[in-house]
C-alpha cells in the first residue's frame, strides 16, 4: 500500500510540473529538463521500494549466481596453461631440472680435517693386507677393491673414527652391478678405520666389494653411495 501511494504521488508531481496550474498554459521544458524529472521520479520510487535495489532491474538469486560464475570463469586463468607458460609440466616440476645429485668425495665422507682422495680400483680373487692376514670372497665371486688415501694437511693431529660413525658404502659399477662394502677386521678397512693421522701425513685404506666373477673388468664408471644416519650421499669416482 505504501509503495502504491509513493508511486502515485510521484506521478502526480510529474504531471503537475508538466501540465502546470488550472487554466494556465503548460510549462514548456527542454528535453534535458524532462529527462531529469523522469530520472528523479524513478529514483524516489526505487528508494522506498524494499523489494527492489537502486537501479532499473534486480537480478534473482539464481541469475546473480550464474553471472558471478560466468565472470569468474572468464577472469581465472587455467592453471595448466599458466604453468605451461611459466615452464614445467602439469605437476609443477620445472623443466631442465638438475637430476645429478652427486657431491664430492670429501663431502660424502665428511671427515673433519682430512682430505679423502680416491686413488684407484682393481679386481682381485683374494685380498692380502700383509703376510699374516688375507681375505677371500665367496665361491663364484671376486673382489672389487677401491683405494682411498686419507691426508692430514693441517698443523695438528686428527683422530679418525669411522667405526663409531657406522657408515655404510654401496658401489655401482657401470650402471649395472651393485654391491655393499664388506665389513672386515682389516686395519686399513676404510669403513672401520680407527686411528690418529699426524699433521702432514696420511694413510691408505680400502673398501672391498664382492661382485660376480663374470663381471666385466671395466672400471670406467664407478659411483659410491655413502649412508650415515639415514642420510644418503652419492659421489662419482
Amino acid at each position: 500500500m505504501r509503495d502504491r501511494k509513493i508511486k502515485t504521488t510521484a506521478c502526480v508531481l510529474l504531471a503537475a510540473l508538466l501540465l502546470g496550474g488550472c487554466g494556465e498554459q503548460p510549462i514548456e521544458l527542454t528535453e534535458q529538463e524532462e529527462q531529469t524529472i523522469v530520472d528523479y521520479a524513478a529514483h524516489v520510487v526505487s528508494k522506498y521500494n524494499i523489494k527492489q535495489q537502486d537501479g532499473i532491474v534486480r537480478l534473482s538469486k539464481s541469475e546473480e549466481t550464474t553471472e558471478t560464475a560466468d565472470t569468474e570463469a572468464v577472469e581465472q586463468p587455467d592453471s595448466t596453461e599458466q604453468m605451461s607458460s611459466e615452464g614445467g609440466d602439469a605437476t609443477g616440476t620445472p623443466e631442465n631440472a638438475a637430476s645429478d645429485n652427486s657431491v664430492s668425495l670429501n663431502d660424502a665422507v665428511a671427515i673433519p680435517g682430512i682430505d679423502t682422495q680416491y686413488t684407484g680400483a682393481e679386481f682381485a680373487t683374494v685380498y692380502q693386507q700383509n703376510s699374516s692376514y688375507m681375505v677371500e670372497p665367496d665361491a663364484g665371486n671376486k673382489y672389487l677393491v677401491l683405494h682411498f688415501h686419507l691426508e692430514n694437511a693441517g698443523t695438528e693431529a686428527v683422530a679418525c673414527d669411522m667405526l663409531s660413525r657406522k657408515v655404510s658404502f654401496r658401489v655401482t659399477l657401470n650402471d649395472s652391478v651393485e654391491a655393499v662394502a664388506q665389513v672386515t677386521i682389516l686395519l686399513n678397512d676404510f669403513g672401520t678405520y680407527q686411528g690418529t693421522i699426524e699433521a702432514g701425513s696420511g694413510t691408505d685404506t680400502v673398501l672391498l666389494f664382492e661382485v660376480p666373477e663374470s663381471t666385466p673388468e671395466d672400471l670406467s664408471k664407478i659411483s659410491l653411495e655413502v649412508v650415515e644416519n639415514t642420510v644418503h650421499k652419492t659421489c662419482n669416482l
